[in-house]
C-alpha cells in the first residue's frame, strides 16, 4: 500500500560544457542528443545512472532495492533533464569542440582527429524526481538520499554525460521544489500537474556531514604570455584558428590538462627512481577500450579552466620554410590568441582506490609536475616552441588548505634527483 507521493523539481545550471550523445554522427563524430523538437536534453537513464554510481552501497539498496540477486523496480522516478529557457527565448547555445590525441612529442596520432557537439555553460535544465513511498519503508531515509544526490550534484562529484572526468557535465542546484501528499490526499495528488514549477513549494536542501571522496587541488595560476588550444573556423572571412572559447570566454579544457600532466607523470614513472614505484598509471588516469584492454574509467577529475583578465590580439603570420628560411609560398593565416590572463586549475583525486593504497604518492606526482609548470619545464597546449602555453603558479590549496608541494614531492620521491 502507498503510505505518500513525494515530487521534487530541480533546476540546476551547467559550470561547464555538457555532451550527451545519440549514437549519432550528422554534425559531428558524437552528436548531442535531441528531443522531437531539436532541443538537446540529458535522458532520465543518464541521470539515474550517475546517481546510483555516486550512492553508498546502503544508500544504494534503497535508490535501486536487490532481493535474491534480483532487481526490483525502484520507488524513485527520474525524469529526463529538459533546457528551461527565458520567456520568448528559443535560443540554445551549442558549439562544436576538436579533439586529437597526442603522441609524446605532441603530434597528431593517425586517425585520432574526432570533434563533437557540445551544450554551452550557463545553460539551465530542469528535471524531477518522484519518490513513492510504501509500508515498511522509511520515508526519512529515502528523502534524505535526494539530499545526499544534491549535494553531490553542488559538490561537482555527481557529473553528466560524455567526458565528465575531463572537465564536462559539472553543475550545481539553482532551485529545488517540493510537494508531498499522503495517503488521505487522493484528490489533490490526481488534480497535482506535477510539471509545472508554480505547483511547488521551497526547498531547503539539507546538508549532509559526509566525507568527500575527492581531494580537491585548487592551482591559481597567471599566464605567462599568450596560449594556443586551437579551434578551426569554417566560415569565409574568420580568422583561420582561434583559441578555444566557451560563451565567448577563453577556456582551456580539462582533457588539455589531462594530456599535460599525465604525459608528465608517465615519464617520471618511467625513471630509475620511480619505475618499481609500484603506481600503475592506468589506475588514475584509466584506459580507453580496446581489443587488448577493458576500459577504465579516470580516478583523477580535471575541470575545465576559465581564463580571465586576458588581452585578445588577432595576428597574422607566415609560415617559414625550413630549407630557405623565408616565407612559403601562399602560407599567410591568422588566429586570435589571449595573452596575460589569470586563471585556476581544479583537480580531483579519488581518496581510496584500492583497500591498501592511499592516493598519496599521485598527489606527490602532481604536485611534481605543478612545479615544473612554475618552472617553465612544461608548458600547455601548442606553439610551445614560440613561447605559448606557460604560466606562474600563485597559489595551490588542497582542500581548502595550503598545499605544501615539496612536502608532497619528498613523500614520493624521498629525497632523490630524477632524470
Amino acid at each position: 500500500m502507498i503510505k505518500n507521493k513525494i515530487f521534487y523539481y530541480i533546476r540546476m545550471k551547467l559550470l561547464s560544457p555538457i555532451s550527451v550523445g545519440n549514437g549519432d554522427d550528422f554534425l559531428t563524430d558524437h552528436d548531442c542528443i535531441r528531443d522531437n523538437e531539436g532541443m538537446p536534453f540529458i535522458p532520465a537513464t543518464s541521470i539515474a545512472g550517475v546517481f546510483v554510481h555516486y550512492l553508498s552501497n546502503e544508500n544504494k539498496q534503497i535508490f535501486n532495492p536487490k532481493q535474491n540477486d534480483e532487481y526490483k523496480q525502484s520507488p524513485y522516478f527520474i525524469s529526463d533533464a529538459n533546457i528551461f529557457l527565458e520567456k520568448d527565448s528559443k535560443k540554445v547555445n551549442t558549439s562544436i569542440r576538436d579533439g586529437i590525441k597526442l603522441d609524446e612529442n605532441k603530434i597528431t596520432e593517425e586517425g585520432a582527429k574526432f570533434d563533437f557537439e557540445i551544450v554551452e555553460t550557463g545553460t539551465v535544465f530542469d528535471f524531477r524526481i518522484e519518490i513513492t513511498v510504501r509500508e515498511n519503508d522509511n520515508k526519512d531515509e529515502m528523502k534524505k538520499i535526494v539530499d545526499i544526490i544534491l549535494n553531490g550534484i553542488n559538490n561537482g562529484e555527481i557529473l553528466f554525460g560524455f567526458k565528465s572526468r575531463r572537465g564536462y557535465g559539472k553543475a550545481k542546484v539553482l532551485n529545488a521544489k517540493i510537494k508531498e501528499f499522503n495517503e488521505n490526499q487522493i484528490d489533490d495528488l490526481i488534480s497535482f500537474d506535477k510539471y509545472d514549477i508554480n505547483n511547488y513549494e521551497d526547498y531547503s536542501i539539507q546538508i549532509e556531514n559526509t566525507e568527500s571522496k575527492f581531494d580537491y587541488i585548487k592551482v591559481d595560476l597567471k599566464q605567462l604570455g599568450g596560449i594556443s588550444i586551437k579551434r578551426y573556423s569554417a566560415r569565409a572571412g574568420n580568422v583561420d584558428f582561434e583559441h578555444i572559447t566557451s560563451n565567448g570566454n577563453p577556456v582551456i579544457p580539462g582533457t588539455s590538462w589531462n594530456g599535460l600532466i599525465k604525459s608528465q607523470i608517465k615519464k617520471y614513472l618511467e625513471t630509475e627512481v620511480l619505475f618499481h614505484s609500484g603506481l600503475v598509471l592506468t589506475d588514475w588516469f584509466g584506459q580507453e577500450k580496446s581489443k587488448e584492454n577493458d576500459g577504465k574509467a579516470s580516478n583523477v577529475i580535471f575541470e575545465e579552466s576559465q581564463i580571465k583578465n586576458a588581452t585578445k590580439i588577432e595576428l597574422t603570420r607566415n609560415k617559414v620554410d625550413r630549407f630557405s628560411g623565408g616565407a612559403a609560398d601562399r602560407a599567410l593565416f591568422s588566429e586570435v590568441a589571449y595573452y596575460n590572463g589569470e586563471t585556476t586549475l581544479g583537480i580531483k583525486v579519488k581518496k581510496s582506490i584500492k583497500e591498501d593504497n592511499d592516493n598519496s604518492r599521485i598527489i606527490g606526482l602532481i604536485a611534481l609536475v605543478i612545479k615544473d609548470i612554475d618552472n617553465g619545464l612544461i608548458a600547455l597546449g601548442g606553439q610551445t616552441a614560440i613561447g605559448r602555453g606557460m604560466f606562474r603558479v600563485k597559489n595551490v590549496t588542497i582542500n581548502g588548505e595550503n598545499f605544501d608541494l615539496d612536502k608532497a614531492i619528498e613523500n614520493v620521491i624521498g629525497g632523490a634527483v630524477i632524470g
